[in-house]
């Protein structure tokens, strides 16, 4: 049965709910409507146990990772069939949940020749515990543990439909029970020698990190394979010796080295880059990397990869702006050690800019941030990342796609070149879907009118209204959603506006510096109510307003000196103004 077009009352709310049969909804988000069920389980209510990677394979189906019980699924995006196609679970050593690695089984991608002769799929998981606290590491704590992983090489039988092992790609890989990353990823087009290559990224074991607070951090180092993006080959080179037929002979590093001394490593510098994707904005002719990378306790990165080059961790979070240098007395932190100076480690050390940072905002000098649980950072959680090529969907050609554990879907609209974020987009450069919900991947069918989005299974979202601080179990836990574009509906311009562009400049904070009260308006029209949140330096909510008119006046006697940040939100939760507050 065709669903019925939503009525126009519900993009006064921006976010319309209405069930159509069972197991389906519309949702409308900037006046576009999309239906949305449940492609797995086909029947029931309990999903997978955590899938990890949900890629749409060339034989029109999707193959899924299922990172706990080890297995691969097969699904049929339309009739909903599944099957089980490989249980690796007899592959690895450990079973306790209190030893347990980030993922497990990871990442997966499909040879792009794979009805060509080469029916190739390559799976990442861990497959060895080494042991917890101080086995891990010296000083680190009991919740610390470290692991092996390895990339290996699958042939799938049509005939049967099974996987058959063929080769370990690489092996003895570090891991960890933080910040194993593990996306993997082959360039859609033959590079410069002829050859595809495999793009794999591996985290900094969470060194600095609670329990791994004391983990010495390798990111910045070229000769040792934690915090990077690794480039191997996808067939062996029978021309190299045995231990470097799966290393590139044009990779990078280390400099200068003949073929045969080269190392996996392609760019270095990173945290826990968890989304990984080529895209083309010019017809397939040439391709970008894009990455989405875990900040610290702000700056969740974007990034274009390049090789041969330095994204910054542990030295930088997100932009080389300063925003945890030291100063005053006061100790800033990145990874448990005192940041000196972000633009001075940039300019000495010819850091790459992320095109995109989400809540740059200052560090917590005394790390209090910390101790409150990262409900209260400002971060999305950034999980993985895909690239929308396509115009079925007005207006999101060109524009990248970044699942959240902690806030939904984000979708960013690249600029034509394919190089940065497009901030002058007509309502703003953050597109949010699916709030509450807690993402660990999204993939993309052909046709570009179906999305295929994998529901977390662990908790907590900060739920429909993202207040930080907020920790709500997020729904359909180890679900496939299926999220179809409907229409894109007519809007009554009497009835409904959207923000003015360049909206700093159009609202207004006074006074500030301020002591007793703050006054905010917004231009004549704005959609309504306006939503008004202070936080403090920490990205703790401390005060609230609303109004359904174009001005309101926040309460902020007995609030501490110091400097915090309003956010101000129309009523489809679209930010209009950013801007930092003295209270004295």
């Amino acid at each position: 049965m065709k669903p019925s077009r939503p009525n126009l009352c519900c993009l006064l709310i921006g976010l319309c709910l209405s069930l159509i049969t069972s197991g389906q909804k519309t949702i409308t988000r900037y006046n576009q409507s999309f239906k949305i069920d449940t492609l797995y389980p086909a029947t029931g209510s309990v999903g997978m146990n955590s899938p990890w990677e949900v890629v749409y394979g060339p034989d029109d189906s999707l193959w899924v990772t299922e990172s706990r019980n080890y297995k691969i699924w097969k699904i049929h995006p339309g009739n909903k069939g599944n099957r089980e196609v490989l249980d690796l679970s007899g592959l690895k050593d450990f079973t306790s949940p209190t030893s347990w690695p980030q993922g497990g089984l990871m990442g997966l991608a499909i040879h792009p020749q794979f009805h060509s002769g080469k029916p190739w799929v390559y799976v990442a998981y861990v497959y060895h515990l080494i042991g917890c606290g101080s086995m891990a590491c010296s000083g680190c704590a009991a919740g610390a543990c470290s692991f092996n992983t390895k990339v290996v090489r699958y042939r799938y039988n049509f005939a049967d439909g099974t996987m058959t092992w063929m080769n370990d790609v690489i092996t003895g890989l570090h891991g960890s029970n933080d910040h194993n990353s593990g996306r993997i990823r082959i360039s859609p087009l033959p590079e410069g020698d002829g050859n595809y290559h495999l793009y794999y990224t591996i985290g900094d074991m969470g060194a600095g990190n609670l329990t791994n607070a004391n983990r010495p951090n390798h990111a910045q180092d070229t000769t040792i394979i934690e915090g990077k993006i690794l480039r191997l080959n996808t067939e062996p080179d029978l021309s190299l010796p045995l231990a470097q037929q799966w290393i590139p002979g044009d990779n990078p590093y280390p400099a200068g080295a003949a073929p045969s001394a080269k190392n996996p490593i392609y760019s270095y510098g990173h945290r826990n880059a968890q989304g990984l994707v080529f895209g083309s904005v010019n017809g397939g002719a040439s391709y970008l990397l894009y990455s989405s990378e875990h900040g610290d306790r702000s700056d969740d990165e974007v990034n274009i990869i390049i090789p041969h080059t330095n994204y910054g961790w542990p030295k930088v979070a997100g932009l080389c702006d300063d925003n945890y240098t030291s100063s005053g007395g006061d100790s800033m932190y990145i990874a448990n050690k005192s940041v000196i100076s972000e633009t001075g480690f940039c300019d000495t050390s010819a850091t790459q800019e992320p095109i995109y940072s989400f809540f740059n905002w200052a560090r917590d000098p005394n790390k209090t941030q910390g101790a409150l649980g990262n409900m209260n950072w400002p971060t999305i959680a950034p999980a993985s990342i895909a690239f929308y090529g396509h115009s079925a969907i007005p207006g999101w050609n060109y524009s990248l796609l970044i699942p959240s554990l902690k806030d939904g879907l984000y979708r960013l609209k690249l600029k034509p070149d394919g190089l940065s974020i497009d901030s002058g987009a007509a309502i703003t450069d953050t597109f949010r879907y699916l709030l509450g919900y807690r993402l660990r991947n999204i993939t993309v069918a052909p046709t570009g009118d179906t999305l295929f989005v994998a529901v977390d299974n662990s908790c907590c979202t900060l739920g429909a209204n993202s207040v930080l601080g907020n920790s709500t179990a997020s729904p359909n836990l180890g679900f496939i959603l299926r999220m179809v574009y409907l229409t894109t509906l007519a809007l009554d311009p009497s009835t409904v506006k959207r923000p003015p562009a360049n909206n700093n400049f159009s609202c207004k904070v006074f006074p500030n510096p301020a002591s007793k009260q703050l006054n905010i308006t917004s231009p004549p029209g704005t959609n309504k109510p306006l939503l008004a949140q202070l936080y403090d330096i920490r990205g703790m909510l401390v005060q609230e307003a609303r109004s359904a008119e174009d001005d309101l006046s926040m309460e902020i006697r007995g609030l501490a000196p110091g400097v915090y940040i309003l956010r101000l939100y129309n009523g489809y939760k679209v930010p209009l103004l950013t801007e930092k507050v003295l209270i004295k």
